[in-house]
């Protein structure tokens, strides 16, 4: 199945730290038997409200295919990243 993951990484991370989670995500996805197909970094901008502190949010957009009984596991790793501020995963059409 086709899913959309819109991630909020705390704003003052290094590129290395940045980096490496993105790395992280890349590698539940594939060994979960998925893959991601895009990825959007939108980079750094201004939160609606702030979150743990955070005025800013720095935003990755991913377009990527999992098997549905899969999503559970990969928002529970989610959950955990201590570097992720919040995280939305919604079915595409």
């Amino acid at each position: 199945m086709k899913y959309e993951l819109m991630l909020i990484m705390k704003p003052m991370l290094t590129e290395d730290i940045r980096a490496n989670v993105l790395k992280k995500i890349d590698e539940y996805v594939t060994k979960a038997g998925g893959k991601i197909t895009k990825e959007d970094i939108w980079g750094k901008r201004h939160l609606a409200y702030i979150i743990e502190g955070n005025e800013e949010g720095y935003y990755v957009v991913y377009n990527l295919e999992l098997d549905k009984s899969k999503i559970t596991e990969l928002q529970n790793k989610l959950k955990f990243m201590n570097d992720i501020l919040r995280f939305l995963l919604v079915l595409e059409d």
